[in-house]
C-alpha cells in the first residue's frame, strides 16, 4: 500500500478510536498504545516533508481549538493523564523532569494528524505529508512516544495481561 494511504487509514483509525470509542480503563489504555503505535509506524514511511509541490500555495487549515478540545475531553476516558517525562532524553545529566499528559498529548496529536488528513481528503497530498511528516518530527512525534512510554508503563502496572493479545493463540 501507498505509504501516504497507509498513513491516512491510520489517522483514521485514530480519529474513530478517539472520538468514538467506549472502551474503557485498561481496554482504553491497551487500544491507545495500540492506535498510537501504528500511527507512528506508518509516519516512518512517510517520504520526506519538503516538496516543491508546496511553493506559493496556501497554508493547510489547522483544525479549530473546539475541536482540540473535544479531543481533550474524549481523552478522559483512560485511566491515566498525568505522568513524569523529560523534554530531551538526550541530555545527560539528564534534566528534571516535568509532568506530561495524556490527554494533551492525544488533542495534539489528533490536530496535528486530522490536519493532515483534511488536507489529504481535499486532494492536497503534498500538504498532508508536509502536516504528517513535519509534525513526526517537530510535534507529535514526541507527544506520541511520550504517551506510549506512559501507557506501556501504566499497563505493566494495572493491566499486565492487556500488554498481549488474550484473543491470539
Amino acid at each position: 500500500m501507498d505509504p501516504v494511504a497507509r498513513f491516512a487509514d491510520e489517522a483514521a483509525a485514530f480519529e474513530q478510536w478517539l472520538l468514538s470509542g467506549t472502551d474503557r480503563g485498561a481496554d482504553a489504555a491497551r487500544a491507545c498504545l495500540i492506535r498510537l503505535l501504528e500511527l507512528y509506524r506508518a509516519g516512518m514511511d512517510l517520504p520526506p516533508e519538503w516538496s516543491d509541490n508546496l511553493e506559493g500555495r496556501a497554508d493547510v487549515k489547522r483544525v479549530a481549538d473546539e475541536e482540540w478540545r473535544r479531543a481533550y475531553e474524549a481523552s478522559g476516558r483512560l485511566p491515566l493523564d498525568s505522568y513524569s517525562t523529560v523534554f530531551d532524553p538526550m541530555t545527560v545529566p539528564g534534566e528534571a523532569p516535568v509532568i506530561g499528559s495524556l490527554s494533551d498529548d492525544l488533542a495534539d496529536i489528533y490536530r496535528d494528524v486530522m490536519t493532515g488528513l483534511r488536507a489529504c481528503n481535499l486532494g492536497d497530498r503534498a500538504g498532508a505529508i508536509w502536516e504528517w511528516s513535519f509534525g513526526l518530527h517537530s510535534h507529535w512525534g514526541a507527544h506520541a512516544t511520550g504517551a506510549m512510554r506512559a501507557l506501556h508503563w501504566w499497563l505493566s502496572n494495572n493491566g499486565p495481561d492487556r500488554l498481549s493479545d488474550d484473543e491470539a493463540g
